[in-house]
């Protein structure tokens, strides 16, 4: 008889076993967005793009190593991290502090939910994640923009290092100065990066007061007759500067200098005449006038030592404030260590409460019509977000940012936005 009803005994334990198995690749419930992996995507850049946390992303699909992700797989997020964000595509001349600005989110805020790590590396076209925001705020007044037509032509010289040391490479003759290389040779057989160009060329100009323009990623220099006027020699993400100059009723010749060191090479040169305008007094380094700050854009003086005392041995004028130099330095003028600077301006705000901010390695002070707002004028690894609340009425106010540093990496960040 026990021989009998062994069989049967055997059968009903298996059946339990079964039913009590859970499968450990079980297919996730997609009661969010999906996400599907690309080339070069980890879960934890994923994460970082939608704002969830890793282990939460891991668990809703079913994943027991984060490590072991692959190329097409579909990832679900959970609806419940995933809502309350919006998507902005870069669009051309943006930087991220304007778009950070623009939804009034930190910028490290974005830059953390995308998986970026230097805010200067975004590009056109790119799609960025705002978390929290659900629509965006009115966009900023927008940066001069190109004109419809290039002065024209150059006669243009490459040479294949960053120092215009002769022999050129090429010459050639060049409709416009208005080119984005992006990651590619300027010309063919030339090297992607460390390359530069001088750019020639003789133009009749009516009597009055012309503003030059010049954007670029990394340096430019420009000479009307000779005579210095932009001296943006120095690393740097694609940034706007400008400066004005009365000129006579006669020829005069322009001559734009450029250099990409790596990564992206970008360059757009042109001007406009300025009706009734006064010349913007704008020293090269050297100088010892100081011009008034500007509604349109900082000035920087930087100096040889860390108290910004003396004169400034370079100044620049710039959009906005966000600069990573590594272990480099401003300008060659300016040391790779020891050195501060000085940025000011003039900017209209409306009655509210503003949090100014900066993150900095090292020190960071901000003045708001001379009120100290932020002070951290300390070493630091530039790691650390650095605010001041201000009440402001309706009004234009003067707003200045010290900076110094000491060692090792430079880098800084300075926004504002309403609190």
């Amino acid at each position: 008889m026990k021989e009998k009803w062994l069989p049967t005994i055997w059968i009903v334990m298996l059946l339990v076993v079964l039913v009590g198995v859970v499968p450990a690749g079980a297919a996730p419930e997609e009661s969010g967005i999906v996400h599907i992996v690309q080339r070069g995507e980890t879960l934890y850049s994923i994460a970082r793009r939608y704002n969830v946390n890793v282990w939460t992303l891991a668990r809703a699909n079913g994943i027991t190593n984060p490590n072991l992700i692959y190329v097409g797989q579909r990832i679900v997020v959970p609806s419940a991290q995933a809502t309350g964000g919006t998507v902005h595509i870069v669009q051309r001349g943006e930087t991220m502090l304007q778009i950070a600005l623009r939804y009034g989110v930190d910028a490290w805020t974005i830059a953390r939910a995308n998986g970026i790590t230097n805010l200067n590396y975004i590009y056109v076209g790119q799609r960025l994640v705002i978390p929290g925001v659900s629509a965006p705020r009115p966009a900023p007044a927008p940066q001069p923009a190109g004109p419809t037509t290039w002065p024209g032509p150059w006669s243009a010289e490459y040479f294949d290092n960053i120092a215009l040391t002769d022999p050129p490479y090429v010459t050639r003759e060049d409709e416009a100065i208005n080119f984005n290389w992006n990651s590619g040779p300027p010309a063919g057989g030339m090297p992607v990066n460390a390359f530069s160009v001088r750019w020639t060329g003789t133009f009749p100009f009516d009597e009055g007061t012309y503003r030059f323009y010049a954007r670029v990623d990394d340096g430019v220099r420009v000479y009307v007759d000779d005579e210095l006027i932009i001296n943006g020699w120095r690393d740097g993400g694609y940034r706007l500067y400008y400066k004005d100059v009365a000129l006579s009723d006669d020829d005069h010749t322009i001559q734009v200098e450029y250099y990409d060191r790596i990564q992206v090479a970008r360059i757009c040169f042109w001007w406009k005449k300025v009706s009734g305008a006064a010349p913007t007094a704008t020293p090269v380094p050297g100088a010892t006038a100081t011009p008034q700050p500007s509604a349109e854009a900082w000035l920087g003086e930087y100096f040889n030592n860390e108290n910004l005392e003396g004169d400034a041995v370079f100044t620049e004028r710039v959009p906005a404030i966000g600069f990573d130099w590594g272990t480099g330095s401003p300008s060659p003028e300016v040391w790779r260590d020891g050195f501060s600077a000085r940025w000011t301006r003039k900017i209209h705000l409306k009655q509210d409460h503003y949090r100014f901010c900066a993150r900095s390695d090292d020190g960071v002070r901000i003045w708001v019509d001379g009120t100290l707002v932020v002070d951290a004028w300390q070493a630091s690894n530039g790691s650390e977000n650095f605010c001041g609340v201000y009440w402001a009425k309706t009004g234009t106010y003067d707003v200045k940012v010290e900076y110094y540093e000491h060692g090792g990496n430079a880098l800084i960040y300075m926004w504002w936005e309403p609190h």
